[in-house]
């Protein structure tokens, strides 16, 4: 009997694979990682945040947050009218002449393109304005709608990082 449990314990370790050793699996999942594509926005997300405060607002239908330094004018807004369910994003930037562009929003996982206008009298600012029944609405509120440290906007090629906060996501569900 004890002749046969040996002989089962030997075929046994004779089946099995051989152990790993630590340090080649964690070579094989550094060279992965070094392999995988690396969001270029990700440098962008570490760098300086803008510094300031969200402010929300809800008045007769329409809902805002707004960021910015203390006392002075709002350097992103997203708003919600929620009759009509549209959308508009603002975000304080000169680019002169009056024009079509994009903004290109991003996360540490995504990025998103809303086509938007520049506008440059008075407050110079770049918006992007998404009807109810747009493409781009539900990925918009899916994108800044989830919870995340930070999220930054690149309106011709200048980028700027701000505070992710609720009342962003608040916005946007308004209108969801």
């Amino acid at each position: 009997m004890r002749t046969l449990l040996i002989a089962l314990a030997l075929l046994a370790a004779a089946c099995s694979p051989p152990a790993q050793n630590a340090d080649s699996t964690t070579a094989t999942n550094a060279e992965e990682a070094a392999q995988a594509p690396q969001n270029p926005y990700v440098a962008a997300l570490a760098g300086e945040v803008q510094t300031g405060a969200w402010i929300s607002r809800t008045d007769e239908g329409v809902t805002s947050a707004c960021f910015g330094a203390p006392q002075s004018e709002c350097v992103i807004t997203v708003v919600c009218e929620m009759p009509s369910g549209k959308i508009s994003l603002s975000v304080e930037h000169e680019l002169a002449p009056d024009q079509a562009t994009t903004i290109r929003l991003f996360t540490a996982t995504q990025t998103f393109d809303l086509p938007a206008q520049s506008f440059n009298e008075g407050l110079p600012n770049v918006t992007a304005t998404v009807a109810d029944n747009a493409p781009e609405k539900t990925p918009l509120i899916g994108m800044l709608g989830t919870p995340t440290e930070r999220f930054g906007a690149e309106i011709a090629g200048a980028r700027t990082v701000y505070p992710w906060d609720a009342s962003v996501a608040a916005v946007l569900t308004a209108c969801r």
